[in-house]
């Protein structure tokens, strides 16, 4: 044990006895770890944001429906959703999770000299508000309220047809078994969605109004169930297929609604792997010619010391414990000095360029770079860097095995 100790007191002052070299060993690990850093929280920050946008504006964690509209969403294939169905569902959710009825359908939208398709949402508002925080996005007007036929249009849609508020939208679509639905509805506010396609196609609505145009009465079209972290969206989709006591309803997970994000997800990062890969490499080849060139210039340093009788064996163990203090130094460095930046690319993401931003739009994403604060990004890249500066210290422990004593004494 004093040996241990007297070794890695010895290689703890070896390290500052030149710390120039010593400084720029750990600097080389420290801009590694930032570098790789930066590049893995920008990858899943951008999952992350696919992800997100699809919870908040999209499918929820869980969604209730029927089967067939899962396969053909055609309000024929609404169902009932009274006082029974709620509480059923309500005794199975976890603290933090909630329920958001809709009715959503395609209609044709026509203001005075222009029709457009478009996405017809019933909703209550401060549900609604409470999954996405749709209310911030409004820009004019107020919100749709149940007691008159209102509706809440994207400004996109808007531009295209020339509405603005106060004015009349016509609304032309199928109602529930095949009956024509029709009417007109004062446009009560107007939002700028986040995402670009839907604000080019969103007009909301309360369900009251949404149920009298389609001819529902009390039914919707899906449950949306949304909750703060996925594990409790796992845990609760036995529990409430088993309340729906019925075969035709379904509850999906958003991996069920959505596998052409997880593939695209998965595609995306194999590539972001292998441009680690590379990185890793580069960096590799970059800290190895640094240990290299301290190894070097230490050899009649070695020599010296096993001509006075140090065992070769604690020679390499005393270089083994200089390269691991130095890795440590600098990957905690890195993460130190790496975090600061990367809360701060948080919270003032990196806007894209003009032709770039419009490119992004078109998929549903933010016009700009997100980056991620997951504790496994710094845990994953904190690792790989210090497995690769480990692996490094073969080197001078190899070294330390091989070099000639009587040769660098003469040096």
């Amino acid at each position: 044990m004093n040996t241990y100790y007297l070794l890695l007191n010895l290689a703890w002052r070896n390290l500052w006895r030149n710390s120039r070299r010593t400084l720029i060993t750990a600097a080389s690990v420290m801009f590694a770890v930032i570098l790789a850093l930066a590049m893995e929280s920008m990858n899943t920050g951008q999952h992350e944001q696919m992800i997100g946008n699809t919870l908040r504006f999209g499918t929820g964690y869980l969604q209730v429906m029927d089967t067939a509209f899962h396969e053909t969403p055609s309000l024929d294939f609404s169902f009932s959703y009274d006082d029974s169905f709620v509480s059923r569902l309500e005794a199975q959710l976890l603290p933090g999770s909630y329920l958001l009825p809709r009715i959503a359908s395609f209609v044709l939208a026509a203001g005075e000299n222009t029709t457009k398709g478009a996405f017809f949402i019933g909703t209550d508002s401060e549900l609604e508000n409470r999954m996405n925080g749709f209310q911030a996005f409004l820009k004019e007007g107020t919100f749709f309220d149940s007691t008159s036929p209102q509706v809440v249009v994207g400004m996109g849609l808007a531009q295209r047809l020339s509405l603005s508020v106060g004015d009349t939208l016509v609304l032309l679509g199928q109602g529930f078994q095949g009956v024509q639905a029709a009417g007109k509805f004062k446009v009560a506010g107007l939002l700028k969605h986040p995402i670009e396609l839907l604000d080019n196609q969103i007009i909301y609505t309360s369900i009251p109004t949404a149920a009298q145009f389609f001819d529902l009465e009390d039914r919707v079209s899906q449950v949306i169930v949304m909750t703060d972290r996925d594990n409790k969206a796992d845990a609760m989709k036995g529990p409430l297929q088993e309340a729906l006591d019925n075969d035709f309803l379904q509850v999906y997970h958003w991996k069920e609604l959505e596998p052409e994000l997880l593939q695209a997800i998965a595609f995306d990062s194999v590539a972001g792997k292998i441009f680690q890969l590379i990185l890793y490499i580069v960096i590799g080849f970059g800290i190895f010619g640094t240990v290299l060139t301290m190894t070097l210039e230490r050899q009649k340093e070695f020599a010296i010391m096993v001509g006075l009788g140090m065992k070769r064996r604690w020679l390499a163990l005393q270089c083994f414990f200089e390269t691991i203090f130095i890795s440590f130094l600098g990957v905690l460095s890195g993460l130190a000095l790496g975090y600061p930046i990367i809360l701060y690319l948080y919270y003032n993401p990196i806007p894209m360029g003009d032709a770039l931003g419009e490119l992004v739009k078109e998929y549903g994403l933010e016009p700009y770079l997100p980056v991620s604060l997951a504790g496994s990004v710094f845990l994953f890249q904190g690792l790989s860097m210090l497995i690769i500066a480990l692996l490094i210290t073969a080197y001078p422990v190899y070294r330390s095995f091989q070099f000639k004593v009587l040769e660098n004494l003469q040096k």
